[in-house]
């Protein structure tokens, strides 16, 4: 694909539902927000639970003698779960309520993809955005998500929306213009 012409390079028009919106805004949540990290933080959770445990194991699990112990693993447990389980699921949950809160998301796109800089435009309003403005590229199976640093900070397109080949041509684009901020997580 010739990507030095000034023109449009993709071209199409795509809807989006709630599903494919709330699993974006869970990715993002998960790598841009208030998820970055759980890996670790339910890691060292998990690490201090198993030292809590060590610690009780050899006083024979009496917990009366150690009862800070086992509140801390307790604690630590929750934690682990909370990291691994909640927050994706919390996360996926106001991506529902922001998409059904808005009266934009719903609608039908038209989107343009030039050299540098991509266009979603419907009735109501335009947005460009250059490519050095992403933070982050990520392609799944169902979506394609654009994670940018200012406003409009998630955009989510649905593959459903496109044909085999133009899915094919934006992967491609996006793959050379946003490389280091590109991930494919599709499943092959």
């Amino acid at each position: 694909m010739d990507m030095s012409g000034p023109g449009k390079l993709v071209c199409f028009s795509a809807g989006l539902d709630i599903k494919e919106y709330a699993e974006g805004y869970r990715l993002f949540e998960l790598r841009r927000g208030t998820g970055t990290g759980r890996e670790i933080k339910a890691s060292l959770f998990f690490f201090l639970a198993m030292g809590m445990l060590f610690m009780l194991m050899l006083e024979s699990f009496n917990i009366v003698k150690l009862p800070v112990c086992a509140i801390i693993f307790l604690i630590c447990m929750y934690m682990c779960g909370y990291y691994i389980f909640f927050l994706p699921k919390r996360a996926r949950q106001r991506g529902e309520r922001i998409y059904e809160s808005s009266g934009f998301l719903s609608l039908e796109y038209r989107y343009e993809f030039y050299r540098e800089y991509f266009v979603m435009k419907n009735k109501n309003h335009i947005i460009k955005r250059y490519f050095t403005e992403l933070s982050d590229c990520i392609e799944t199976d169902e979506i394609f998500l654009l994670i940018g640093t200012n406003e409009n900070r998630v955009t989510v397109i649905q593959k459903s929306f496109l044909d085999k080949e133009t899915a094919e041509k934006l992967s491609f684009l996006l793959s050379k213009k946003t490389i280091k901020q590109y991930r494919d997580i599709r499943k092959k």
